[in-house]
């Protein structure tokens, strides 16, 4: 028998140690996850949006290289003199009169032209590069915000495992005493102490718990389903919550720190922020396109004609200023639009701080009531214990009947079911209100780490 405690013992220690704590997973899906990992190549991709804006302010040059074979044919008439010269040596000029009929002239054209602009004055481009510099400060703000979501995403699911744990080894024992109740139902029964209508209720109660049973079983198969989504890998154990964990009121106490630090620092803010300022800046290039453009041009171009051997090269240097006159309205269109969607950004940053601002406020309290919460379910598990106790002894000499020991059976699983539930509603609402007050980084979850037995 020691033996076979002994065998049993190691391989629950085997399978604890094996079981992976919350920074493991974590640290995988920070590899893994194709949410952060998308963010991180938009990230980059963004980056060319500032190169891509830019070019318009920088000085351009084209080269290009044209050869043209011409082929003409001069159909004369009979009665009309035609004089013709052409080039028959180095500096030897001929001249003659073409005959009747036709005249071919077949030559190659070679022209080479370079030509460059630089913008002297150019409102439109200006703006459009500053507004995809703002864009590109939007973009760290997003893989910013997905990294945190990440945090959030991660410890959601761990604990989401835990919860379904807990619950699961709560309906294991519920099952398991109502079945117990029913046998001893049925026994009392056959001795003729009760009623058949208990054997019912007790057989009620246990197809209940049973049904209860295969659901929670359900609940911890999904909940692993969501870690393996996260970490692209099968976890089969995870660390479990030790019992003994401090769950104290939230710091700062007061809730208006928490909702001046989310308006400041919350991620989701500043990006609405560093978007309504692209926006603007997007909405200045649009007024800017009825104002002059002046630009700086040169060109340079060789003309070569092989049958004559003649060839001409021009260079011109010059200021250009373009005014735009009538575009149809499409100027004014793209004003107005402009505009609007500016008023629109600013809109959305008024709704986003609104927002935190509830958030923080609710999680707040959430989390205070949650505190609080714990020790009353801590204390209801043992007053639940007591009724059951009380009400199994009435059982026994006959002073209460099934329906109430299931009852009192229901009442004690249901309260370790809250007190499991309200613990980890406190990690999570916990982590929420870091979130939205910009404050949720890794130590959170090295925090939460230590919180397990791992």
């Amino acid at each position: 028998m020691k033996k076979l405690l002994s065998i049993t013992s190691a391989l629950l220690a085997s399978t604890l140690a094996s079981a992976a704590d919350l920074s493991t997973i974590y640290e995988q899906a920070a590899s893994n996850d194709p949410e952060v990992a998308s963010a991180r190549a938009s990230r980059e991709a963004d980056d060319y949006n500032v190169m891509i804006a830019r070019g318009a302010l920088l000085p351009k040059a084209q080269l290009d290289y044209k050869i043209t074979e011409v082929d003409t044919e001069l159909e004369l008439d009979s009665g009309i003199d035609v004089y013709y010269c052409g080039v028959s040596g180095p500096d030897a000029l001929q001249c003659g009169r073409a005959q009747s009929g036709s005249t071919d002239n077949n030559y190659r054209q070679n022209q080479l032209s370079v030509s460059a602009s630089m913008p002297l004055l150019n409102l439109n481009s200006w703006y459009t590069y500053q507004a995809a510099r703002s864009g590109n400060a939007g973009s760290d703000l997003t893989l910013q915000l997905a990294e945190q979501q990440l945090l959030l995403r991660t410890a959601e699911a761990y604990f989401d495992v835990l919860r379904s744990q807990d619950n699961l080894s709560t309906a294991k024992a519920e099952e398991k005493a109502v079945k117990r109740s029913l046998e001893q139902t049925k026994q009392r029964y056959d001795v003729g102490l009760i009623a058949i209508t208990e054997v019912y209720e007790a057989q009620a109660g246990y197809d209940l718990s049973y049904v209860n049973l295969l659901g929670q079983e359900a609940a911890l198969e999904i909940s692993y389903e969501a870690i393996e989504n996260l970490t692209g890998e099968r976890y089969e154990s995870v660390a479990p919550l030790l019992e003994k964990v401090s769950m104290e009121m939230p710091e700062p106490t007061d809730v208006n720190e928490w909702v001046d630090s989310g308006l400041g620092k919350y991620p989701g803010i500043l990006l609405a922020e560093s978007g309504r300022e692209a926006v603007r800046l997007q909405r200045n290039a649009a007024r800017s396109n009825h104002m002059p453009t002046v630009d700086l041009i040169a060109s340079y171009t060789d003309s070569r004609q092989d049958s004559m051997e003649t060839g001409s090269t021009t260079t011109a240097v010059g200021v250009q200023i373009s005014v735009p006159l009538l575009a149809g309205g499409s100027l004014y269109g793209q004003s107005k639009q402009a505009a609007l969607n500016y008023a629109a950004a600013d809109y959305d940053l008024e709704k986003q701080r609104r927002d935190v601002k509830q958030n923080i406020r609710s999680l707040y309290h959430k989390v205070r009531t949650d505190v609080l919460n714990i020790k009353a379910r801590k204390q209801a598990i043992k007053s639940a214990k007591s009724a059951l106790d009380a009400t199994e002894t009435g059982y026994k000499v006959g002073t209460r009947n099934i329906v109430e020991v299931l009852d009192a059976q229901r009442n004690l699983y249901q309260a370790q079911r809250d007190y499991a539930n309200a613990r980890y509603d406190y990690i999570i609402n916990l982590l929420n209100l870091k979130f939205f007050a910009g404050t949720l980084n890794e130590q959170d979850i090295q925090m939460l780490n230590t919180w397990l037995d791992a």
